[in-house]
């Protein structure tokens, strides 16, 4: 591009050259021509008629002569410059065009990488909860009370040890629809203590990580079972104290809630 500008003055420089070795020569031709009508001219011609040929008029003639051909010659570098900035435009425009859709595939591509990727992680993890959600262990079912028939008379008086099931969130009925024998995160709120599989207390397990948890969503977490003074905020609060075991009943397959336990955040 520089060589292409580089040109295009060297063109008007040898065009202002040319116009100025025209102007010259013309002015020479012009000023031989008078001399020799004055030579040819009787002498008593001039000295009867000095005005008929005036010397002075050959100067405006090569005055204009000279603009005429400046002015074409600045009019060509004019038409040169603009040329060259019109290429110069298209260029950079083509450019710019270039780069913008280099950028827009690369973004695209990146899209396209990026929503695979969300895709296959919540296909794992989708994955990873059904599978926990259906799992189902032995110990599990050793803490529901068969449907099908009822407890024999010497096992319901035979005396029967404590022990602890651990409840999630109660539903919207007040009842714990899950229950394991061992303590899962994410998923364990409640311990409840049994000692005959149908009646038991409950409390909010004693447990950090599983407080942090139900206190993020008091609401849902721990109003359908707990009762207290404003438990239902819990901005700034990192702990849960039960102050009276609430009590479940075994009932159908499910802990039905019999009477909220009382607790208090610290």
């Amino acid at each position: 591009m520089k060589q292409f500008v580089l040109t295009a003055l060297l063109t008007a420089a040898f065009l202002m050259a040319s116009a100025q070795d025209s102007i010259e020569w013309v002015s020479d031709t012009m000023s031989i021509a008078d001399s020799l009508v004055v030579e040819d001219i009787p002498s008593e011609t001039i000295t009867a008629e000095p005005e008929t040929v005036p010397v002075a008029e050959t100067q405006p003639t090569n005055r204009g002569l000279g603009w005429l051909v400046f002015a074409s010659a600045l009019s060509a570098l004019l038409a040169l410059g603009a040329g060259a900035m019109a290429y110069l435009n298209r260029r950079e425009l083509t450019e710019f065009k270039e780069t913008m859709r280099v950028e827009m595939e690369n973004t695209d591509k990146n899209m396209r990488q990026l929503a695979q990727e969300s895709a296959r992680e919540v296909n794992t993890l989708r994955d990873a909860l059904r599978a926990h959600l259906t799992r189902v262990s032995p110990a599990d079912a050793a803490v529901h009370v068969s449907k099908r028939q009822d407890v024999p008379s010497n096992e319901a008086n035979e005396p029967r040890g404590p022990r602890t099931i651990y409840l999630a969130k109660p539903d919207t009925k007040d009842c714990f629809t899950r229950a394991t024998s061992q303590f899962e995160l994410g998923n364990s709120l409640f311990a409840l203590t049994t000692t005959d599989g149908v009646h038991g207390s409950f409390i909010v397990i004693d447990n950090a990580d599983a407080q942090r948890f139900a206190l993020m969503m008091p609401t849902d977490n721990l109003t359908r079972a707990c009762t207290g003074n404003g438990i239902q905020v819990s901005t700034g609060k990192t702990g849960i104290i039960t102050d009276v075991p609430g009590e479940a009943t075994y009932d159908n397959g499910v802990w039905r809630i019999t009477r909220k336990a009382i607790i208090h955040y610290v």
